[in-house]
C-alpha cells in the first residue's frame, strides 16, 4: 500500500457530483489508493477549481440541476488550460445515444453506475497514464526542435535521437529528394531504408497532396512550418493511408526540410465506426433522425438547383401503444424492426432514404420521383406491412398496419423543408382520420 501511495500522491483527480453520497464514497476510494481528491458539486464550480487548480483526470456526473455534465465538459474542453485534461463521465445513463453524446463533446471514457471499485482504478490508471505520456511527447517534440535548431551540424546524435520515435522522420531537400529518414518512415511505408533514402517525398504522397506539397516548395521566399493535416499516403503496395504531415525548414545554407509524419489511421478507423454509430438508430438500425435532417437539407436543395421533385412519406405504426400495452415492450421492439425492415426492403433505389424519426414513426425520402410513383411506392409499403401479418388483436383488423402521409416538394405553398414535412404530417392526419390502413397525399 505505501508503495501505491508514493506512485500516486501528486496526481490530483476533480470529482464532480451533485450527490454528496457518491462524493464520499469515490473520495475515499481514490484516497485509499494515494490521489489527491478534489470535489465540486456542480459545473460552475467546477470549472473555476479546474481552471486554477489543473487536476489530472475529473471524474464527471452527467445528470446535475443548472448545468448537466455534457454542458460542464464542453466548456473545459473549449478552455486552454482545461482542454487537455481528461473527462471521465461516470452516470447511471447506459444508453448508446448518452455513450455517444459522451465522447462527442470531448469525454476520454465512460463508466456507467453502478460502478465497481477495480474498473474504476483500472480506468483511471490507464488515462493518468496515457495523459503523463503526452505530457512526454509533446515535451519531447518540443525539445526535437530546439535540438535541431540548435545542433543540426551533430548529425550522430540526431540519428540516435529520430531512431527512437514512432512518428516517421524524414530529411530532404529543396527538390524533395530524401537524403534521411528514420526506422519509423520504413515501417510505415514498407520499404526499407537504403530504397527510401534514393527517392523523392513525392513518391510517397497520394494526390492531390503531393501536388499541394510541390506548390509549396516552389513559392518563393523564406518557409516557416506547414502542416498538412490528415492527407493521404501511399505504401510501397500502393496502399493508401492517412497521416499528419509537418514540413519544417531547417537551418542551412541551401533549402532543406524536415518531414514529420504521424500515422493518424487508427484514429481514422474509430472517427469512422463513431460516426456510423452516431448516424444509426440502435434498434432498427436505419438512419436516425440525425442523419435524416441532413440528408433532407442536402437533397432539399438539390432538388432546387435541379428543379426535380422531391417526395416525402411519412409513415406510423397504427395503435402502437395498443400493442405495447397488449404485448409488452419486447415484442413492441420485434415489431419495430420487422417493419423498419419491410419498408427498408420495398425501397430499391440506392438514392432513396428509409429513417427512424422515432418511437413508431418512419419516413421515405425519394428524390427525383413525382406524384405517381410514389404513390405506388406507399401503396407498397403498405401492402408490404400488412402481408407480414404481425398479430395486433387489440385492433380492428387484428394485424399490424400503417398509415402514411405524402408530400411532394413542387407543390404549391412549398417553400421550405420546414412545410414539406408539414405537409406530411397533415397527409399523415389524413389517413389516421379517415381510417388507418391507407396513404393520403397532401393536397394544397
Amino acid at each position: 500500500m505505501t508503495e501505491l501511495l508514493t506512485d500516486n500522491q501528486d496526481t490530483k483527480i476533480l470529482i464532480v457530483d451533485d450527490t454528496s453520497a457518491n462524493i464520499s464514497l469515490l473520495t475515499e476510494m481514490l484516497q485509499l489508493k494515494g490521489y489527491q481528491i478534489l470535489a465540486a458539486n456542480d459545473g460552475r464550480r467546477a470549472i473555476k477549481i479546474a481552471t486554477h487548480l489543473l487536476p489530472d483526470l475529473i471524474l464527471l456526473d452527467i445528470m446535475m440541476p443548472d448545468m448537466n455534465g455534457y454542458e460542464t465538459c464542453q466548456i473545459l474542453k473549449s478552455q486552454e488550460q482545461t482542454r487537455n485534461i481528461p473527462v471521465v463521465f461516470i452516470s447511471a445513463k447506459s444508453e448508446i445515444e448518452d455513450v455517444l453524446m459522451g465522447f462527442s463533446v470531448g469525454g476520454a471514457d465512460y463508466i456507467n453506475k453502478p460502478f465497481y471499485e477495480e474498473e474504476v482504478y483500472a480506468r483511471i490508471k490507464s488515462l493518468i497514464s496515457v495523459q503523463q505520456l503526452n505530457k512526454q511527447l509533446s515535451h519531447s517534440e518540443s525539445e526535437l526542435k530546439t535540438v535541431l535548431q540548435k545542433y543540426q551540424q551533430q548529425a550522430d546524435r540526431l540519428e540516435k535521437i529520430v531512431s527512437h520515435i514512432d512518428n516517421g522522420i524524414l530529411e530532404v531537400d529543396a527538390q524533395g529528394n530524401i537524403e534521411f529518414v528514420n526506422p519509423a518512415v520504413s515501417q510505415l511505408f514498407n520499404y526499407n531504408i537504403t530504397e527510401l533514402e534514393g527517392m523523392n517525398l513525392l513518391q510517397l504522397l497520394a494526390e492531390p497532396f503531393a501536388g499541394e506539397y510541390k506548390q509549396y516548395l516552389l513559392e518563393p521566399g523564406s518557409k516557416e512550418e506547414k502542416q498538412f493535416s490528415s492527407i493521404l499516403v501511399k505504401r510501397k503496395d500502393g496502399c493508401e493511408f492517412p497521416v499528419d504531415f509537418s514540413l519544417i525548414t531547417l537551418p542551412a545554407d541551401e533549402p532543406r526540410y524536415l518531414a514529420i509524419i504521424h500515422d493518424i489511421s487508427i484514429h481514422k478507423n474509430r472517427e469512422e465506426k463513431l460516426k456510423d454509430l452516431s448516424y444509426n438508430d440502435s434498434l432498427t438500425k436505419l438512419s436516425n433522425r440525425r442523419r435524416f435532417d441532413e440528408f433532407f437539407h442536402k437533397e432539399w436543395r438539390r432538388s432546387l438547383r435541379n428543379r426535380k421533385p422531391l417526395a416525402f412519406i411519412m409513415i406510423d405504426i397504427d395503435n402502437f401503444k395498443l400493442f405495447n400495452d397488449t404485448y409488452g415492450h419486447k415484442q413492441g421492439d420485434d415489431c419495430l424492426i420487422t417493419i423498419a425492415s419491410t419498408i427498408k426492403n420495398t425501397i430499391k433505389r440506392p438514392g432513396d432514404m428509409v429513417a427512424r424519426l422515432g418511437g413508431e414513426e418512419f419516413v421515405v425520402l425519394l428524390p427525383d420521383t413525382d406524384r405517381e410513383g410514389v404513390m405506388q411506392i406507399a401503396e407498397q409499403i403498405r401492402k408490404a406491412v400488412e402481408q407480414q401479418e404481425i398479430p395486433h388483436y387489440s385492433s380492428a383488423r387484428g394485424i399490424v398496419t400503417i398509415s402514411l402521409g405524402i408530400a411532394i416538394s413542387m407543390d404549391k405553398n412549398c417553400d421550405s423543408t420546414e412545410q414539406l414535412y408539414k405537409n406530411a404530417d397533415q397527409a399523415l392526419y389524413q389517413a389516421k382520420k379517415a381510417g388507418k390502413n391507407q396513404y393520403r397525399i397532401f393536397e394544397c
